[in-house]
């Protein structure tokens, strides 16, 4: 079994791909940007080898140097013809995860780069696409109506409130959506939540959400009063259950909330960096704000205030508050196929805040 993926140098993406080299017998074959073949797969196996040595040095383990945002992937079209022919399921994991950038900026690959993979599942031999998305399509769900969402639930323009990057991600959906009545591809949906730090050894990107405000209480000593909970399960755990639920029988058709049990109180979150031993105390949004402003040479605080999404995610306003999301369906998926739940406890954000403070800790110092 050969299967294409994209995004395996990301955060979840190249985790996935250490999931998919343990859990299939065949290649999985990543197509990563490069100036040249050497240059992707070297790009390719590092980001691995970060994660996983064994994985890294797998012989399955195949790169080609492509673009997400090109015809065919730029690939020429017999290197193209070849793969689309070889290729049993292709897992779009690919796209460009910029929380403030506008729609125009992100586009080419997330939209883009979803209709060309919905393309090459129809070139050569059928394809399963694994299209990854975000329950971020439901992030102002509440402001639109929606109080509570399942997998059942369809995300609009609506939902996903006046962000780029979560209006490509629904429109993506469509698009799959669209590439199942019509074209009867086999699609399944998968939806992480917010995706926290890894649970073995806290590690997290310098641009992870979590991270920048737990980085800007921090230095401003303080966090602002949130009244939301989001759904949330460590980036391991996501790549864990989004392998397994593929392989497990009646995937195609489905659609998977990938989180842990309960969402993550955002109130407990800044809890957790108080039992840390920082002094960080609870004020009003636009104290915060303030705070976050005063702060601004600091790049956490600077990223922070720059993020209009803050307003949304953390629960700033009672009409802004995340919705409710529900994923019984996908918790007994995920016990059926051996996935375990998450354990996010006291032990697990003391390596979050260790890992924290070894790779920023310059950058941490309250001003």
């Amino acid at each position: 079994m050969t299967v294409v993926l994209t995004g395996g140098t990301g955060f979840v993406g190249s985790r996935l791909c250490a999931e998919l080299l343990r859990r299939t017998g065949g290649s999985v074959v990543c197509l990563v940007r490069g100036e040249d073949a050497v240059a992707a797969e070297r790009r390719m196996r590092t980001a691995l080898g970060e994660i996983d040595e064994e994985a890294a040095a797998s012989p399955r383990l195949r790169t080609v140097a492509a673009d997400l945002s090109a015809d065919r992937f730029g690939l020429s079209e017999s290197v193209y013809g070849q793969l689309a022919q070889e290729a049993e399921a292709v897992y779009h994991s690919g796209a460009s995860v910029h929380l403030a950038a506008p729609y125009e900026r992100v586009a080419p690959v997330n939209l883009g780069g979803t209709r060309r993979a919905i393309e090459f599942c129809t070139t050569g031999r059928a394809k399963h696409l694994h299209h990854v998305s975000t329950l971020g399509v439901f992030l102002a769900a509440r402001e639109a109506g929606t109080e509570r969402v399942d997998e059942a639930t369809r995300p609009s323009l609506r939902t996903c409130g006046p962000f780029g990057y979560l209006r490509t991600k629904v429109e993506a959906e469509h698009a799959v959506a669209s590439a199942a009545a019509d074209k009867g591809v086999a699609v399944t949906v998968y939806r992480p939540g917010l995706v926290l730090a890894d649970s073995r050894d806290g590690a997290a990107p310098a641009g992870d959400f979590t991270t920048c405000v737990i980085a800007a209480a921090i230095v401003t000593g303080c966090y602002p009063v949130a009244m939301g909970s989001l759904p949330a399960s460590p980036v391991d755990h996501t790549a864990r259950a989004i392998a397994a639920l593929s392989l497990a029988p009646g995937a195609p058709g489905s659609v998977y909330h990938i989180m842990r049990p309960e969402p993550l109180p955002i109130r407990e979150l800044f809890e957790r960096v108080r039992e840390h031993g920082h002094r960080i105390r609870e004020v009003t949004a636009p104290q915060w704000r303030e705070k976050l402003y005063v702060h601004r040479d600091n790049p956490w605080a600077r990223a922070a205030y720059a993020l209009d999404i803050c307003t949304y995610t953390l629960g700033l306003t009672l009409e802004r508050r995340p919705p409710a999301v529900d994923g019984e369906a996908t918790a007994h998926a995920a016990a059926r196929a051996g996935v375990s739940v998450p354990d996010t406890g006291t032990a697990y954000f003391h390596r979050l805040m260790n890992r924290l403070h070894q790779d920023h800790g310059e950058t941490l110092a309250p001003s």
